[in-house]
């Protein structure tokens, strides 16, 4: 009777293991240009980005986005400032808090007329990217940088599904 319990207990952490959700973390890009009117811009990509994760395949069974107004308040209860070169390993322990295993970073960048994009989903345990599935060198103007928000999502879709 005992095996038979052991084995039960087994298959449950297994099976929950399999059907577990990524918890997702999307964090507003870095301004890499200090125009800090710019900093607007970091804001509308990433709730362009988890609004559009969100009506992707694989959102509710594979994964699920963290809420906003979590994100900000486990990042203001730490009282992070993201111009504070300590904001780069002070944001883990935000994210630790609020159990996530998957982060959505990057960064953006104008020169002239052209906005340049990087994005990335790293794991919070490694707290390393995913090299296969990186939303890298991505361009478009001051005026259509949202654009690019819809192809960031496809190149980071299947990271968030691992």
């Amino acid at each position: 009777m005992m095996k038979v319990f052991v084995l039960f207990c087994l298959f449950g952490l297994g099976a929950a293991e399999l059907f577990a959700q990524n918890r997702v973390v999307v964090l507003p890009l870095r301004n890499m240009d200090g125009d800090i009117s710019k900093n607007l811009w970091a804001e509308e990509i990433a709730d362009s980005l988890r609004n559009i994760l969100m009506t992707m395949d694989g959102y509710g069974t594979a994964f699920v986005i963290v809420p906003k107004d979590s994100v900000e308040m486990a990042i203001s209860e730490l009282n992070l400032d993201p111009l504070n070169p300590q904001y780069e390993s002070d944001v883990w322990k935000a994210i630790a808090g609020l159990g996530a295993n998957r982060v959505i970073q990057g960064s953006f960048l104008q020169r002239h007329d052209r906005v340049l994009m990087n994005a990335y989903v790293y794991d919070t345990y490694t707290k390393m990217s995913n090299p296969n599935h990186e939303a890298k060198d991505i361009y478009k103007t001051p005026t259509t940088y949202l654009d690019a928000v819809r192809v960031i999502a496809k190149r980071l879709l299947p990271a968030l599904k691992e």
